[in-house]
């Protein structure tokens, strides 16, 4: 534009000065300079003392024996040695259980499922609960006839075992089964084994107490299995089965078409 000045460089075009002094005072404190820096002499390195030896500190050595070390115990110590006192005192009450045991002298106790003929009586366990004399006979008869049937029942903590089921009775997961012939037996043994009855595989054996010497059952300490016992492996454990998954989210796999198929009769050779 013709009769215009041109505005100086840094000031502004209407009302003239720099721009900061347009500003208000809080913004133009900002823009102010800080004081100066105080000036700081550089400090100096001091030198190390001396190294000396521990010679003229032997005197305040003790010439003394150490006292005795005191141990203390442990929870884990505790624990240890609890179980200990209990593990003997087991033992020996078990040593006093198998003295008196006798299986060709059965006591009162047992006397209700005792069976007559030791060569004829199966071992049947793993029962379930919800497991009958009835039941149990029917799935033995099929291998001849049952003379006797008799499933453990325990009605209190201080009762004796019988084989009498009433509605107080609380089955113990087992059973003894005797045949009239022992070749009935012999073929329940072999084929019985892992029959499912109610939804329990049936694990079958020969009646050990009186046909086995030297044999005690679990409670005294015997037994076929070593799971149960101080120090035993663990039962092996078994892998899960695969679950089939369906096809969520994605097509299923198209199965591979023979080329060697005709289509709709076209003979591909011409």
């Amino acid at each position: 534009m013709s009769g215009r000045k041109m505005t100086p460089k840094g000031q502004m075009a209407f009302g003239g000065g720099p721009p900061i002094t347009h500003l208000p005072p809080a913004m133009k404190a900002m823009f102010q300079p800080g004081p100066p820096l105080i000036f700081r002499e550089r400090p100096g390195t001091k030198r190390p003392p001396p190294y000396s030896g521990v010679s003229k500190y032997l005197g305040l050595f003790e010439n003394d024996k150490p006292p005795a070390r005191t141990i203390h115990e442990t929870p884990r110590d505790l624990r240890e040695k609890r179980r200990k006192v209990r593990d003997a005192a087991h033992q020996g009450k078990l040593a006093e259980e198998v003295k008196k045991w006798d299986p060709h002298k059965p006591s009162s106790s047992v006397q209700a499922v005792t069976t007559k003929d030791a060569y004829k009586t199966l071992f049947v366990a793993r029962l379930s609960y919800d497991t009958t004399e009835e039941k149990l006979r029917r799935e033995f008869e099929t291998y001849g006839p049952v003379s006797k049937v008799r499933v453990v029942q325990q009605r209190s903590k201080d009762d004796v075992l019988t084989g009498e089921a009433d509605e107080e009775a609380k089955p113990r997961g087992y059973a003894f089964v005797e045949f009239e012939e022992e070749q009935d037996m012999r073929a329940a043994y072999k084929k019985a084994d892992g029959r499912k009855v109610d939804g329990k595989r049936l694990l079958v054996d020969v009646e050990r107490g009186r046909t086995v010497a030297k044999w005690r059952p679990r409670r005294l300490g015997g037994g076929l299995g070593t799971t149960r016992k101080a120090g035993g492996a663990p039962p092996p454990r078994v892998a899960p089965r695969p679950v089939a998954r369906p096809y969520v989210g994605r097509p299923p796999p198209r199965r591979p078409r023979s080329r060697s198929r005709d289509r709709g009769g076209y003979d591909r050779r011409r």
